[in-house]
């Protein structure tokens, strides 16, 4: 009996001092204060995550939908990168729960159609952490955040360069 109780202690703790994260959890799932030299990211978003922004090889790829996908070299610079990184600490990008709820307060189900999905790979100080959601859950504080700091990037950051908008137009839908 008395291993019993220790056994289930330890497993208590282990699991109440486990992270919940998408990002690693814990203390080493918090971005540093000033940003790593080494700190690069691919971002891919969209139907299917077509769209993709890759800072490690400055390439952007735009989903054309029926035409396909087409790629151009964007360079996000030091500035650029020193805001994303920043608007990554203030939404505590590698906080994100792994699920995003989909109930809401009053036990009713959310969902939005067409949602999309993201996934975020980040690399900073040699570890790299990934973070996925979609945007067909509750409108929670977390996916706020995590929409504000999309179309920032989104529209803020990538639509600025001449590079993404010399990019052909998407043509049809998906269905």
């Amino acid at each position: 009996m008395k291993r019993t109780i220790i056994f289930v202690s330890v497993c208590l703790c282990l699991v109440g001092c486990s992270s919940g994260t998408n990002g690693g959890g814990g203390e080493d799932a918090v971005l540093p204060t000033q940003m790593p030299d080494d700190f690069d990211f691919v971002y891919q978003y969209g139907f299917e995550e077509r769209h993709e922004l890759n800072t490690f090889d400055d390439l952007y790829t735009k989903d054309l939908n029926d035409d396909g996908e087409v790629s151009t070299v964007l360079v996000i610079n030091d500035q650029e990168k020193e805001d994303i990184y920043d608007k990554m600490r203030e939404s505590d990008i590698l906080e994100t729960p792994d699920e995003l709820t989909r109930e809401a307060v009053d036990g009713t189900q959310c969902s939005s159609n067409p949602y999309t999905t993201h996934l975020l790979d980040i690399k900073v100080n040699g570890d790299e952490h990934s973070v996925e959601w979609t945007t067909n859950n509750c409108l929670t504080d977390e996916l706020m955040e995590l929409i504000e700091f999309t179309n920032y990037l989104h529209e803020d950051v990538i639509m600025s360069h001449e590079a993404y908008r010399a990019l052909p137009e998407a043509e049809g839908t998906y269905e």
